[in-house]
């Protein structure tokens, strides 16, 4: 007790000292040049981080202090912060919530974080001298860089010019003109926390902030959230944030851009469903991916773990990177956008708690499902590249790896990404996805964009991945890519589209939820405008009561074309003839996002093959199988698309005078 006493008597004689005292050493320069964060020296850095909020309940339910004890907040989060870097986390940045338990009125109720009439300038003025500024610099003594978020979440809707806009623009206006007073360049600012709607335009409300925020000379580099709890940045990507040093603030929890979640019934079990590692892609790509090609991404909230375990807000598993889970794939994105930094939402009294050297083991802190290991790690492998880390081992390439089969089978009109490992010298680890150069022997099939590879219409290419370093080593692979538009497999094959289903790609059985859609999803759009018809091929008859349905919106719950499958095996799809159900509205043939099987749920669709083609008729497919042990043909090949094809690739289907051929 009296070491605790001289503790709290040391910060008490602490908070004397001058706001400018506390203002950390200082740290490396950060400024946005293009789509990068990059330091003074030119180098592009990624930024791997953790949260704290000043608040008793956020600080283990008041357990350590509360009253607004100034003294008791900054002992009890210092010490956090200390904890957890002596135990070994690499992390160089923290995301501060300027809580508002500080600049609300006391004794003011308040409906939420969201209800700002208790908020008082005078308190939040005060505190942010003696509070916040103070674990700032602590924070940036000790190695992080800062980001300042203000008090409380967004409302339901705001608007430009409502009672918030004017609450944000006081907040950062006070604070901007603190950092031109302290000449302190190095804090960033994220400008407001999940908004939801914003009327009149998300750019417009975020552009006022930030030219008030500039109008007092203040260049710090700014975050800005989107819509949808900070998961949408579309309406940026048309009418970006004008100005200097401006990034984008996202959060990413399971279930959110497609990816997957814990479902409701794996209280034990742990499943999880969603999109998987496709569904996950085409979100972020397109929610995200679209302002990240031309300025930095924060993510600001993540986390995930089973329920079972009770310390996360997301609920998921790691998983495996390209397979089903959220955690692996997450850093995936991210990796794979090159642009992305991050943080780990877990409450750092918990990470301060973790050891690395204990077993696996089913906890929180020891399972490899829950976010805290496998971030632990990857930090680990992230610092060993950070610019004032980086030896010269650390730099040198031993060894390339391609995570996935030497031949893929992709869906046309839809991306995909092949992830790329190199090892370096000293053993760590480090995906290049988006900085390998890649070259493709047919461009006509695909094109490409910063480690996304877009698959342009059916036929086949070969994807030559190569990697070098600084020092003239060179590591090369290549694999065999065939575009089609409906392939049968677990990879491209969504079965729960709508409602939770299952798809084995042995037996081509699909068996939707009740009400429910199973398919394929088209991220960049399929044209079907030069094929005449769609031909479904089934094992057997169904009585799911199914029908196809092709979407020329990105929305699953936009008006589709809608054929009924009946009671054949054989179902042929005139294109020209659909039409949106419900109008006399044409379907557009040049862009289909969504195809597949609709069903009243629980019995099974038997699929054989689904494929475009320009005769109606029988083929001859139907006949008995051939063998092809060697590609001398007399006769032309075509794929199951109807396509004419030069060469026929082992473990391809092809069809030759008539007859199927597997080869």
């Amino acid at each position: 007790m009296k070491r605790l006493g001289l503790l709290f008597f040391l910060c008490l004689l602490m908070q004397k000292v001058t706001v400018s005292a506390w203002v950390g050493m200082p740290m490396p320069k950060l400024h946005i040049e293009g789509r990068n964060l990059v330091d003074e020296n030119g180098n592009k850095v990624l930024l791997h981080g953790f949260g704290q909020t000043y608040s008793p309940w956020f600080n283990e339910q008041g357990k350590y202090w509360t009253n607004y004890n100034v003294s008791g907040c900054l002992y009890y989060n210092k010490r956090m912060i200390a904890g957890l870097l002596t135990k070994g986390w690499k992390v160089n940045w923290i995301r501060m919530h300027m809580d508002p338990y500080w600049s609300n009125t006391p004794g003011v109720s308040v409906t939420g974080e969201n209800d700002i009439s208790a908020f008082s300038m005078e308190r939040f003025k005060t505190y942010f001298e003696s509070v916040f500024l103070r674990m700032a610099a602590y924070a940036e003594g000790k190695g992080l860089y800062v980001v300042m978020r203000p008090p409380g979440v967004c409302p339901q809707t705001i608007a430009r010019g409502d009672a918030y806009q004017k609450y944000l623009i006081q907040v950062w206006t006070h604070v901007a003109k603190r950092m031109v007073e302290l000449g302190n360049t190095t804090y960033m600012f994220e400008l407001a926390n999940e908004p939801i709607n914003v009327e009149g335009g998300v750019t417009a409300f975020f552009q006022d902030i930030v030219d008030s925020i500039r109008a007092t000379g203040c260049k710090n580099i700014l975050w800005v959230p989107g819509t949808g709890y900070q998961s949408d940045y579309r309406a940026y990507a048309a009418n970006p944030i004008k100005g200097e040093n401006i990034g984008y603030a996202v959060h990413a929890y399971p279930g959110w851009y497609g990816s997957d979640a814990e479902v409701e019934s794996a209280e034990d079990t742990g499943d999880v469903a969603g999109g998987g590692y496709k569904g996950f892609l085409n979100g972020w790509t397109e929610r995200v991916g679209c302002v990240a090609d031309f300025a930095p991404i924060l993510v600001t909230e993540m986390d995930w773990a089973p329920k079972k375990y009770g310390c996360s807000w997301g609920k998921s598993t790691t998983g495996t990177r390209g397979g089903s889970g959220f955690g692996a794939n997450f850093k995936y994105m991210c990796d794979l956008t090159g642009n992305v930094s991050w943080m780990l939402f877990t409450g750092p009294e918990l990470l301060a708690q973790y050891d690395d050297s204990a077993e696996d083991g089913e906890t929180f802190l020891t399972s490899p499902d829950a976010c805290a290991r496998p971030i632990y790690r990857w930090y680990n492998d992230y610092a060993a590249e950070w610019p004032a880390s980086a030896t010269e081992a650390s730099k040198r390439i031993a060894s390339l790896e391609v995570d996935c089969e030497s031949s893929l089978t992709a869906l046309s009109g839809g991306i995909l990404t092949v992830p790329v490992d190199v090892i370096y010298e000293d053993g760590h680890r480090s995906c290049v996805t988006h900085t390998a150069q890649y070259s493709f022997s047919n461009p006509d099939v695909v094109s490409f964009n910063k480690g996304v590879i877009s698959v342009k219409q059916d036929g086949n290419t070969d994807v030559t991945i190569t990697v070098s370093d600084d020092f003239g080593t060179t590591k090369q692979s290549t694999i065999a890519l065939n575009a089609t538009s409906f392939p049968l497999t677990n990879a491209d094959f969504n079965p729960c589209i709508w409602e939770n289903g299952t798809f084995d790609e042995q037996t081509g059985t699909l068996v939707t939820g009740q009400y429910g859609f199973g398919g394929w999803q088209y991220g960049s759009g399929l044209d079907i405008s030069k094929w005449k018809y769609i031909i479904i091929e089934l094992y057997e008859t169904q009585s799911a009561g199914a029908s196809f349905r092709l979407f020329d919106e990105k929305s699953y719950w936009t008006s589709p074309a809608m054929v009924d499958i009946g009671t054949v095996k054989r179902k042929v799809i005139t294109l020209s003839t659909l039409k949106k159900n419900g109008t006399t509205t044409a379907l557009n043939l040049k862009n289909i996002y969504i195809a597949g099987f609709w069903s009243t749920g629980g019995k099974p669709i038997r699929i054989k093959s689904v494929f475009l083609s320009n005769v109606a008729t029988a083929t001859g497919i139907e006949d008995d199988i051939q063998v092809l042990h060697t590609e001398e043909q007399p006769q032309p090949v075509y794929n199951l698309q109807g396509q004419r094809v030069s060469s026929m690739r082992k473990g391809g289907t092809y069809i030759i005078g008539g007859k199927k051929v597997v080869r």
